[in-house]
């Protein structure tokens, strides 16, 4: 990817991404670590679900999916040996810097984002390995060595009482002053513009001072992300307007904006530029082509003159370059006749390499057509990339969100089964099954609030839907819910149940003559575009366009591509979240 300093993340936004994911990461476990770039980094991380730090060392951080290696680096694997399951302590940023530290109880990494950018491990303060050793006047990076951020500034927090003393000494104008001052970069035009004084000024008033002070606070009211042409920011921006979007949150913002798709577009405009370098190639070809043809036909058309002149250069009446040839002008074609060749053996001279000429054309042609080839498969690559998006942790499993707005999950085979009751199965929560054998484990999401009538009809019918009574065609049958105490792995003999079961005890709560229906289409699930198979009323509540399926002979496969087709959504997602079985397609709603 090709990478722009304003695709760095300043010190103030480090701190408002911090500030807003602190919670997703101080008690969390690091599950695994991946390198999966020169400078990049993925860490999963495991608080309630396992969510994903993607590092640029170039200056970004933020929550976010990018493909993995097959096979770890050097580096990734000496930082799973260091921090694999380890608990996240701490997460803070060092002096207000561009530097992040993850503290757990026997290793800290430090992610230094600006520069080159560099992933410290340090024990106790000591420097035990760095992605890049380094060596300046004032700090070293190296193996051994005492780790020492560089020499700290002025916190916009805690030192902005100083603010007139900095500038009153600073031989820069107000913006510079305050932009390296105090870290501010970019963000030290607009504590001028919401100040009202003159960023060029070299001297302030006690007043603007004041201002200062108070815009500079007004930084900290962090409101979600703004995005302006070419630029975020976790704060509106009033010197620069309107902007072009809102986000909620300031991670979703980040993770939007810097969605992995450059690299291909910069590959896509490489492959356009040598495809008109090899258009304007076949171009030069025809144009030589043409005319070593019309040459030869010329040689044919002047056939005894060109004898005459290959005899009289022979005899020395008329004189030859030193490469034994005779520059000639026929009707205004200018051409060389080589005198140890016959007139018949120069027009063949001319004629072969037009024919040579020609399967360069050729070549370049075929050229072509692979690079339309690779810029069509990078298209579709820039579609994929586009089509990425926040992947939320229940979609691990089959799931819905109900028309009250409550999160059902189910398992999706043995493993998943045994996960949705161990893993996310609360005391507050209810569980749900289809009253057959072979059937998902379902877990309702309560919230600690009271579930109604509605939701526990529709967790039913996805209950009963996504069991093995869809593949045989069931048109309705019965489902039953209970509380968390009543479900166990222990049967009443005492033995223990096999992986993916579970056995319930007491009072069963049944829903008799329930539908095997659903329906499928889009949903907006915070911010995000998501596809999604549920009850017809738990889509009703979120979208009025749909498509509702039943039991029916049509494969899977094909539905999906149906589905997909209608609903212009990658097949894959489709058919991720489909029941287990044949169907058909009844309406679109």
């Amino acid at each position: 990817m090709e990478f722009k300093i304003k695709d760095a993340m300043l010190s103030l936004d480090i701190y408002a991404w911090i500030e807003e994911n602190r919670d997703k990461i101080e008690g969390g476990f690091i599950k695994k670590i991946y390198q999966v770039g020169e400078k990049e980094f993925l860490i999963k991380i495991y608080k309630d679900s396992t969510r994903t730090l993607y590092v640029n060392l170039r200056g970004q951080i933020f929550f976010g999916e990018r493909e993995t290696p097959d096979t770890p680096s050097m580096f990734a694997m000496y930082l799973r040996k260091r921090f694999n399951n380890a608990k996240i302590i701490a997460v803070e940023q060092v002096n207000f810097d561009r530097i992040i530290n993850l503290k757990t109880k026997d290793y800290e990494l430090i992610f230094e984002l600006f520069g080159g950018g560099n992933a410290i491990v340090t024990k106790e303060g000591i420097i035990e390995r760095a992605y890049v050793e380094r060596e300046w006047r004032h700090r070293t990076v190296m193996h051994g060595a005492l780790y020492t951020p560089p020499l700290p500034k002025n916190n916009p927090i805690n030192d902005r009482d100083k603010i007139c003393e900095i500038i009153e000494n600073s031989k820069k104008d107000l913006v510079r002053t305050l932009a390296s001052e105090y870290n501010l970069g970019r963000y030290a035009e607009e504590v001028c513009f919401r100040a009202n004084v003159n960023k060029n000024a070299k001297n302030v008033s006690g007043e603007e001072c004041e201002r200062l002070k108070n815009a500079m606070a007004e930084l900290f009211n962090f409101d979600g992300c703004y995005i302006y042409d070419g630029f975020f920011s976790p704060i509106p921006m009033k010197s620069l307007g309107k902007e072009i979007e809102h986000y909620e949150s300031f991670n979703d913002c980040l993770n939007k904006y810097f969605a992995p798709q450059e690299e291909t577009k910069i590959e896509n405009i490489k492959l356009k530029n040598i495809k008109e370098m090899q258009l304007a190639k076949i171009e030069e070809f025809r144009k030589e082509e043409e005319l070593n043809k019309k040459i030869g036909d010329k040689i044919y058309e002047h056939f005894q003159e060109v004898e005459d002149i290959i005899s009289k250069a022979k005899s020395g009446e008329i004189k030859r370059d030193g490469k034994n040839r005779i520059k000639v002008n026929f009707d205004g074609l200018e051409f060389y006749i080589f005198v140890n060749l016959s007139p018949g053996e120069n027009a063949s001279v001319y004629y072969d390499r037009a024919k040579k000429i020609r399967e360069k054309i050729k070549g370049a042609k075929k050229a072509i057509e692979e690079i339309d080839e690779k810029i069509k498969k990078e298209k579709r690559a820039i579609k994929s990339k586009k089509r990425k998006r926040r992947t939320f942790w229940f979609e691990k499993y089959r799931w819905f969100i109900s028309s009250e707005n409550k999160l059902v999950i189910a398992g999706r085979d043995a493993k998943t089964n045994e996960e949705v009751v161990k893993k996310h199965l609360g005391d507050k929560d209810l569980y749900m099954h289809a009253d057959i054998h072979g059937a998902p484990s379902v877990v309702i999401k309560t919230g600690g609030e009271e579930v109604g009538d509605a939701t526990l009809q529709e967790a039913a019918q996805f209950a009963v839907s996504m069991s093995k009574a869809w593949n045989a065609g069931f048109g309705n049958l019965s489902a039953y819910w209970v509380y968390p105490s009543q479900v166990s792995k222990m049967g009443e003999s005492g033995e223990y149940v096999a992986r993916g079961a579970w056995v319930i005890h007491g009072k069963r709560n049944y829903i008799h003559k329930v539908a095997l229906r659903l329906a499928v289409g889009w949903i907006k699930y915070e911010n995000t575009d998501i596809v999604m198979c549920a009850p017809e009323s738990a889509l009703r509540a979120r979208t009025s366009s749909y498509i509702i399926i039943e039991p029916g002979d049509i494969k899977k496969e094909l539905g999906a591509k149906k589905i997909a087709e209608e609903l212009k959504a990658p097949i894959d997602d489709i058919l991720r979240i489909l029941p287990p079985g044949k169907l058909k397609i009844i309406k679109k709603a």
